[in-house]
C-alpha cells in the first residue's frame, strides 16, 4: 500500500462518516474520476454499510471521557471496615482528579487500611491520580487495586492487565506493582506494564528512570535501563531483556494503537478488548500474517476493518449477537 492509498483512504473513511470538509470533499470527488479510487470507495461502502447494524459497538470504541468511565468502574472494598468504606466510595471517584484530597478523607475517619479495586471495561481506558502523586492509566479489561494509605516501607498496588505509572519520585518508599507472577520495583519512574492473567507472557516496557524485575517472593531477577523491554514467559524463572520503541508500547493511552510487524493473532486479542467483541479465525495459518501500522481506537471499527482488509488478503465477517459478545471471523479472501 502506497502513500496515495493510504491518502485516498483516509478520504474515502472521512466520506463515509462525514467527517470532509469543502475542502477535502472537493479532493474526494476528483479522485473519484480515477477507476482504482472507485473500485476502494466501493469496498469501503461495502463494509460501512454490513457494520451498520453495529452501532453500538461503533458507540462503544472510543476513548472514555471521565462521565462514560464513572458508569463502567467498579469499586469493591476490601478488609475489616468494608462498611465504612463503601460510605466513601463516591469520594474514590474523586481519586480521578485528586487523589491527595480522598486519602484525607477517608483517614480522617478511619485509620486502617483498605482497598479500592477499579475494573476498566473492555472498550475504554481508565486515568487516575493515587494520593502520593504517581499518575496511572489503565487500559481495556485492567483490574487496578490501591490502598487509601501506604506503609511505612514500601508503596503496593496490585494489577491485573495493562497500564502504564508515571511514579512520583520517593527514595525512602519504593513503589511496587504486584502481577500475580512478578513484581516491579521502582523509586520514581516512567513505564507501561502489560500483564493481562490470559497471556503466556508479561511485558515491562522502561520510558524514564530505572525498574528492577522480581520474582513472587520478592526476590530480584533483572533490571530494566530506559528504551528497554522486559518479557517474562510463564514458566520460564528468567527475563529477556531488550532494546524497544517507546512508541509501540506506550501511544495506546494517547488512543493510538501502533504495530511493528506483529502477528494477526496478538492484533486479534487487542481488539477484542478495545471493542469488546470475539474474534476467530477461518484458518489457522492466518494468524501469522504480520502487520504494522497506526490504529486510531476513537475511530469506528468499520475504518479499523477497512484499513486492514486493504493491507492484507483477509476479509472481516461481522455477526451481531443479541446476548453475547458479537462476534468478527476472519478469513481468506
Amino acid at each position: 500500500m502506497n502513500k496515495n492509498d493510504i491518502n485516498n483512504w483516509d478520504l474515502i473513511a472521512g466520506k463515509l462518516h462525514g467527517e470532509l470538509d469543502s475542502e477535502e470533499n472537493a479532493l474526494f470527488e476528483k479522485g473519484l474520476e480515477d477507476q482504482q479510487n472507485q473500485h476502494l470507495f466501493a469496498k469501503g461502502e461495502k463494509i460501512h454499510q454490513g457494520l451498520n447494524e453495529a452501532k453500538r459497538l461503533q458507540n462503544s470504541d472510543k476513548s472514555g471521557s471521565w462521565e462514560t468511565i464513572e458508569k463502567k468502574v467498579r469499586f469493591k472494598a476490601f478488609g475489616t471496615y468494608a462498611g465504612t468504606f463503601m460510605k466513601y466510595a463516591a469520594i474514590l471517584i474523586v481519586a480521578f482528579i485528586s487523589g491527595l484530597y480522598v486519602h484525607t478523607l477517608l483517614t480522617e475517619h478511619d485509620q486502617s487500611v483498605q482497598y479500592a479495586e477499579v475494573e476498566v471495561m473492555y472498550g475504554q481506558i481508565g486515568h487516575l491520580f493515587l494520593f502520593d502523586g504517581t499518575e496511572v492509566w489503565l487500559n481495556s479489561g485492567t483490574k487496578f487495586k490501591y490502598p487509601n494509605k501506604f506503609n511505612q516501607n514500601e508503596r503496593n498496588v496490585f494489577m491485573e492487565g495493562e497500564a502504564y505509572f508515571k511514579v512520583a519520585s520517593n527514595k525512602q518508599l519504593p513503589f511496587i506493582v504486584n502481577t500475580g507472577k512478578l513484581e516491579v520495583e521502582v523509586l520514581g519512574t516512567s513505564f507501561n506494564l502489560s500483564a493481562y492473567p490470559t497471556d503466556p507472557t508479561q511485558s515491562v516496557f522502561l520510558d524514564e528512570g530505572k525498574v528492577q524485575i522480581n520474582d513472587l517472593v520478592g526476590d530480584k531477577i533483572g533490571e530494566v535501563s530506559p528504551g528497554q523491554m522486559a518479557v517474562k514467559t510463564d514458566g520460564n524463572p528468567t527475563i529477556q531483556v531488550k532494546n524497544a520503541d517507546s512508541y509501540f508500547y506506550t501511544s495506546w493511552k494517547d488512543g493510538k494503537i501502533t504495530f511493528d510487524s506483529e502477528k494477526l493473532s496478538e492484533i486479534a486479542k487487542k481488539m477484542e478488548r478495545w471493542y469488546n467483541v470475539e474474534i476467530k479465525f477461518d484458518q489457522e495459518i492466518l494468524k501469522d500474517f504480520s502487520f504494522s501500522g497506526t490504529i486510531l481506537r476513537n475511530k469506528p471499527i468499520d475504518q479499523t476493518i477497512m484499513a486492514m482488509e486493504l493491507l492484507a488478503p483477509i476479509r472481516f465477517h461481522y455477526k451481531v449477537r443479541p446476548k453475547e459478545k458479537n462476534l468478527i471471523t476472519i478469513m481468506r479472501k
